[in-house]
């Protein structure tokens, strides 16, 4: 391998430190930088070793902090996500992948951006005193609740499989189950040590998976496993900054980074 080569797998390792330790979505940066120096199949399978590595590093630095009722909502939908993925694999080439994942992601980011605007317009003072009292809408509290529930299964279904789908085909559903935990309303210590459980599961779930495809070797885990130090580091680092940082910020900063991915998936 060339110097970029060891330089780019480098950086990976970094992204994925805090992809799992301080900012969910970073490990997309990995997937694109090793993707621009290996081909596609064998930076994915690289990326994947760097994540479980960095899941059990995470979990170490989160223990106790996991909310399981979150994973149980979701990972069901996950598992059926993986096999669509699996068969994607199957019949996409490079290019289908990449700009498939970004147009998911993309889709994500703008209803994040579509609710932010919906909750300034709605706390306009002027906007708010042309609606009528919460009990004149003709609406009940039981169909509220029947809403809100039917509206929090599509939720777990549609992230769930999203989030199976690209994890499966990249390595990529950061944002995707970050958008998911966020609106679970967890804490960010608590956010970061379930996502850190859930990929973990996950990613064990399609480690003989992706061997038997071909997308890992004992050559790509040499190739890496000299980045495992750096990772273990790089979530001890995390892990000490994310205790200061506030859930708004947390918040901005995963969405950032999501829509530098999206970005970089669609160009």
């Amino acid at each position: 391998m060339t110097p970029m080569t060891y330089l780019a797998i480098g950086f990976a390792a970094v992204m994925f430190g805090i992809d799992k330790s301080l900012a969910s979505g970073a490990g997309l940066l990995s997937v694109a930088t090793l993707t621009a120096v290996m081909p596609a199949h064998q930076a994915s399978g690289l990326t994947l070793l760097m994540a479980i590595c960095a899941d059990w590093s995470a979990i170490w630095a989160y223990r106790g902090n996991v909310s399981v009722k979150s994973l149980v909502r979701l990972i069901p939908f996950v598992i059926v996500g993986i096999c669509g993925g699996i068969a994607f694999l199957y019949v996409a080439d490079n290019a289908a992948m990449r700009r498939t994942i970004g147009i998911i992601l993309a889709v994500f980011v703008g209803m994040y951006f579509l609710n932010l605007i919906r909750k300034r317009l709605s706390s306009n003072p002027e906007a708010s005193s042309e609606k009528t009292p919460r009990e004149d809408t003709g609406v009940s509290d039981a169909e509220r609740g029947g809403k809100a529930a039917a509206f929090s299964w599509l939720k777990r279904i549609v992230c769930g499989i999203l989030a199976g789908f690209t994890t499966m085909v990249a390595n990529a559903a950061g944002p995707v189950t970050a958008i998911f935990f966020l609106s679970e309303n967890l804490p960010v210590i608590r956010f970061l040590g379930t996502t850190a459980w859930f990929y973990l599961i996950v990613n064990l779930i399609k480690l003989p998976i992706s061997i038997h495809l071909g997308m890992i070797t004992w050559a790509g885990f040499l190739s890496m496993a000299w980045t495992i130090p750096l990772i273990i580091i790089t979530v001890m680092i995390g892990r000490a900054i994310a205790s200061h940082v506030s859930q708004e910020v947390f918040t901005k900063l995963i969405y950032v980074l999501s829509v530098f991915a999206v970005i970089k998936l669609l160009i």
